[in-house]
């Protein structure tokens, strides 16, 4: 019944508009006394146990502050209205055992399609699939992170859009804990391999710009070129340093350290990394030679860069 005088409250107060619009006045009076006696009488009714004059006065004033929205404001009020969309805790949301999977960036193709073509359950579903990816490194974790980015940006849905960006922000604070641990715990071979790899993927995952970025990658080198020097002969320390500086740009500086360690080291991690290099840098006699050495010394291509290129 509340609701019915609420509603009634609401239309007697836009009448009231257009009859005053339209020069009735009389009538724009009786409409807009209809409107007040009505909320008068609710807001009596409700709160007569700590009722005054103050309130009366402050109550009246608010009705004609808000002129007529103020009935729908009460009738929204008693709904209970909860939020549609909740914040996502990934970490609890784990419906797919994403070590079993691995993927290549070829393979993401068919997560870029669902998004762009699936229903929003099924474009949740791929998010969610991805963020657990990144976190257990079965895709590369830029690619990954990329991917959420642009259904954020593409996709239309308030839902997948908020499961997007919370993905986001979880991924963010995932490698800002990463980074800060092992800044604090740099002992090991694999300590300072995992700090350069998480402090690589925040630079270079659109987390950050600028100086923040350079200074990120900077700190990162004279760590990483550090440790390189207490343990020179680990594939996986030398590559991740060389992506550091070709973020960096210092290309001298990293093909020096390049240079030096695939004539001491005959390592495919190293190979791998230095073909696709010498790509980007246009370097077609270098790529010549170091494809005929990897192929001399009996490696298999991990790389789908260098499956394509040698007909794997």
């Amino acid at each position: 019944m509340k609701n019915i005088f609420l509603i009634i409250s609401f239309f007697s107060g836009v009448c009231g508009i257009f009859l005053f619009i339209f020069n009735y006045f009389y009538y724009g009076y009786a409409a807009v006394s209809i409107y007040t006696i009505i909320l008068l009488f609710i807001n009596y009714h409700e709160y007569k146990s700590s009722f005054s004059l103050k309130n009366l006065l402050l109550k009246t004033t608010l009705f004609f502050i808000i002129f007529p929205f103020y009935p729908l404001i009460l009738l929204f009020q008693k709904r209970n209205l909860s939020p549609l969309y909740k914040e996502i805790d990934f970490s609890k949301y784990n419906i797919v055992n994403s070590k079993s999977i691995g993927f290549s960036s070829v393979d993401l193709a068919p997560f870029n399609i669902i998004l762009k073509y699936g229903d929003p359950e099924q474009r949740k579903y791929v998010v969610r699939l991805v963020y657990n990816s990144i976190k257990d490194e079965k895709i590369d974790f830029v690619e990954g992170i990329n991917l959420i980015r642009n259904a954020i940006k593409e996709d239309s849905h308030p839902d997948v859009i908020l499961y997007a960006s919370d993905a986001l922000t979880n991924l963010e604070n995932f490698l800002i804990e990463k980074i800060s641990f092992y800044m604090k715990n740099l002992k090991t071979l694999k300590d300072y391999i995992d700090y350069g790899k998480y402090a690589f993927f925040y630079a270079n995952s659109g987390f950050l710009a600028g100086e923040h970025k350079l200074e990120v990658l900077w700190q990162s080198s004279i760590l990483l070129r550090t440790a390189i020097e207490i343990f020179p002969d680990s594939p996986k320390l030398i590559v991740i340093t060389l992506k550091t500086l070709e973020s960096l740009k210092e290309f001298d500086a990293l093909e020096i350290l390049l240079n030096e360690k695939i004539n001491t080291i005959k390592a495919q991690e190293i190979y791998e990394y230095a073909i696709i290099y010498y790509i980007k840098r246009m370097k077609q006699k270098t790529v010549q030679k170091l494809v005929s050495d990897f192929i001399d010394l009996g490696f298999s291509a991990k790389h789908e860069s260098i499956k394509f290129l040698l007909g794997d």
